[in-house]
């Protein structure tokens, strides 16, 4: 039984920073020194995590591998401290309609019109999209890619579900929306633009041209990521 904890103690990610500490500073006996090795635990803690962050980076093709959800807007699908594991989104599974128009940078109720219906909380939500001569059934997206964007509007990652991708004529672009009808009761790009610009009531301006998507969801860790919002907020 030794000689197997002997061995496996060379592959224990601290074993030669103790050896280090020990054979510079000393054994941590007094304040001085104890206050030097946890220094260089909390340094080395860094470091050990970004790397571990790098090569997910590598092993599933994305510069975002993980993400941490910081709402309810999910739900019941993630809650709030799920950390989402990303992979690669050359590949997006969603409904997929073609639309003879352009649309970059154009505001949705400009070529969309929305239905909407009272849900079961006595509130408005939207219950279809029609797109051209294509209609969008929002009770049947729920097996489309959940995925993560920057919005516009916050600079944050948003972590939401795919309702529709749109092969317009100058490209291609997705919009998205929580899975909670309670919090998330329309698409995140249906927003009031004003005749002086002010925006509100959306978490992106205009469809996302889907080379924006930074990863979709290949798996999830249940409530690891309370200790980042613990730490960092939001």
């Amino acid at each position: 039984m030794a000689k197997k904890s002997s061995f496996w103690k060379w592959l224990g990610p601290y074993y030669y920073l103790d050896l280090f500490l020990v054979n510079v500073f000393g054994d941590a006996k007094d304040t001085k020194t104890k206050i030097i090795h946890w220094i260089f635990y909390i340094a080395y803690s860094f470091l050990l995590a970004y790397l571990i962050y790098l090569l997910f980076s590598l092993i599933l093709g994305v510069s975002m591998p993980f993400a941490t959800v910081v709402s309810g807007s999910m739900e019941p699908v993630l809650h709030r401290g799920d950390i989402v594991i990303l992979g690669s989104p050359k590949s997006l599974n969603a409904i997929v309609v073609d639309f003879n128009e352009d649309i970059r940078n154009r505001n949705l109720n400009e070529y969309i019109k929305f239905n909407y219906v009272v849900n079961n909380y006595g509130l408005e939500q939207v219950d279809s999209l029609v797109i051209g001569d294509n209609v969008v059934d929002i009770s049947q997206i729920y097996d489309n890619d959940v995925v993560v964007y920057y919005s516009n509007l916050t600079k944050k990652p948003i972590i939401h579900r795919i309702v529709v991708q749109i092969n317009a004529n100058d490209g291609n672009f997705i919009l998205t929306k929580g899975d909670n009808f309670k919090t998330n009761r329309t698409v995140d790009q249906d927003c009031i633009i004003d005749k002086y610009g002010n925006v509100s009531n959306c978490l992106h301006v205009y469809a996302i041209p889907d080379d924006l998507v930074v990863g979709k969801k290949i798996g999830k860790i249940p409530y690891l990521g309370y200790i980042k919002l613990f730490l960092f907020g939001n």
